[in-house]
Parts: structure tokens; sequence; C-alpha cells
């Protein structure tokens, strides 16, 4: 079953994972993002009323020893009620390394970013630009863009899914933003799903552009046995854009042979494809070599947070780690 829980840390002989995408919303968006996945997922079992303390124990339960708690305002005037809200809830969580966010609404988005990062402490910014219905990279979130890049602060902005969405993004002002703001790390969630030739030739300009593989791993699996025959998939698979990922499928192996290093692993947890084990076991099913899932699973995020001013992850990890 995808949605029982266990350990995945290095009790069971495996690596530790630091998981850099998790949602512990406020109860009302917490809601509102489970009972939209219901919509898509007949059978989804995450209650709507999910509270912060069981996500916090599941989190625990698989040996989580840090993740990036995401939140996003889906209009402008929970902004900063809703970084308020995450700068108190992983004040008193160990584990937690919080992002803020902004809408493009907000009428000062330097001074709403700087709060974030000097006052709250945060580590970075986040931008779902599908959910919040407003395009990432425009002249109106350059502020933005500019505070973090004066940081070296990193970006982490939903790609990718654009057919199951019904939107798209701007990938050439995308590629600008990337260019003109050299030392803001860009962290494209779900890697641009399935546009990995796109995301290999990125990696190979931009020293400051990485991949998130969240959702996008549990995806391919899904295609891998669709093309092997099997056909008791979940109703998702439906969605994939067979024809895209068929196009790209070769530069998503090329991904891990030639840029690992640049490449994590999240979870979208709660709301993703189901608890820590089962998706560790859809990362395994591509059998990649151990340093690439040692930098899938913890590596690359403790160079991230390590180069964007954050604390020294890797010292702290569970002993025997790297």
């Amino acid at each position: 079953m995808r949605w029982k829980s266990g350990k995945t840390g290095m009790g069971d002989g495996g690596v530790p994972w630091v998981d850099p995408h998790v949602h512990i919303l406020p109860p009302r968006r917490m809601r509102g993002l489970v009972r939209w996945v219901k919509g898509f997922t007949p059978g989804f079992p995450i209650s709507e009323d999910i509270t912060r303390e069981e996500i916090l124990s599941d989190l625990r339960g698989s040996e989580i020893p840090f993740f990036f708690n995401l939140v996003f305002p889906l209009w402008e005037e929970e902004t900063a009620d809703l970084n308020r809200f995450n700068r108190d809830l992983c004040a008193g969580i160990e584990e937690a390394i919080p992002f803020g966010s902004l809408h493009i609404e907000t009428p000062d988005k330097e001074k709403e970013a700087r709060r974030c990062l000097e006052e709250y402490g945060f580590l970075g910014m986040k931008l779902h630009p599908f959910a919040q219905r407003f395009p990432a990279f425009v002249p109106e979130m350059r502020p933005l863009f500019e505070v973090l890049d004066e940081q070296g602060k990193p970006l982490l902005v939903h790609t990718g899914f654009d057919d199951f969405y019904g939107m798209y993004m701007d990938l050439e002002a995308m590629e600008k933003t990337i260019r003109d703001y050299p030392r803001m790390q860009v962290v494209a969630v779900h890697s641009l799903f399935p546009r990995f030739e796109l995301a290999h030739k990125l990696l190979g300009e931009y020293p400051n552009f990485w991949l998130d593989m969240t959702n996008t791993i549990s995806c391919m699996r899904m295609y891998e046995e669709l093309r092997s025959g099997r056909e008791d998939l979940p109703p998702l698979a439906s969605s994939l854009e067979v024809e895209e990922v068929e196009r790209n499928h070769g530069y998503f192996y090329r991904l891990f042979e030639d840029y690992p290093e640049r490449i994590m692993y999240g979870t979208d947890f709660p709301v993703g494809f189901g608890y820590h084990p089962a998706l560790l076991e859809d990362l395994r099913f591509f059998s990649f070599p151990r340093g690439v899932e040692e930098n899938l699973l913890y590596g690359t995020v403790c160079r991230l947070v390590s180069l964007c001013g954050g604390p020294d992850l890797a010292a702290r990890l569970p002993q025997g780690a790297g």
C-alpha cells in the first residue's frame, strides 16, 4: 500500500532523506489542498482535517531528519499572515526549514521578501504560478528576484505538468531570469516534467539552476510500467504526457548521469503520491548508483542549503551518512 507509513532512513540500511517539498499549512488551506487532490484522485486516504501534529508524526516516523516547509498565498491578502504562520510553526520544529512566498499583487515585494529572509530567517522563497494563477517570470516579480540575487538565496518554483494544470509557463522568460540573476539559485520543482531535454540544457548552461524530482520520479515509474504493459495503474497515469515523455525519455536518464549533484527528490507530503517508504520504492525502481541516490536523498539539498547560507545539515545527519 502506498499509504502505509514506515521507516526510510539509516535504520533500514538506507541513506537519510532530507525532504525539500513538504506542506504544513493553516487548517483552512490544508483542507482546501486535500479536497483539491481528492477531486482528481478517487479514494485519496488523507483526511481533510489532517493536523500539523499528524503530519509531523508521519515525517518523524519515516525518519526524515529535515524538511523544507513550503507555503504560498492564493491571494494577496493572506500573504503576510501565511508567512507569519510559517515563521511561528517552524520556530517550534527543529527539523523544519521554512520558505516564504508572496503574490504578484503584493504591493511591496522587496519589503516582504526582506522580512521573510532577514527578520524571519527563511532560507528562501517559493512560487507556485499555476496554483497562484499568475506568471512567475515577469517584470512585476523583479523586486523579489533582486533580493534573492543580492543575498544568494534560492527560489523554488513550480514547473511542469502543464497539461494536467491546463496552464503553460513561459520557458524563455524563465531562462532569461536564471541568466539575469546568477546568484539566485533557481530550483525547478517537478523538474519541468516532462521537458527533460530542456532541463538538461539548463543544468549544463547555468550553475544556479537545480531540479527537484517531486512527483516526477513516481510519474516516470508509472510511464515505464505503462510501456511494459502493466494495466493496474492509478487513474493519474492517464494524464501523463506520453508523447512528450517519449521524446524526452533518454534525457531523463542523462540528468542523473551528468548532473546528480544538482538534483534533489522531494515528496509533496502529505498530498503527493504516498508516504515516504512508497516514494523511496519509486526511486529505487530505477536502480540508480549509490552516489546518485545519496545526492537525490540528501547530498544535493545539503549542498544547496550550505551554499545559500543555511545550517550545515550534513554535519547533523544520522551517523554514517556520506
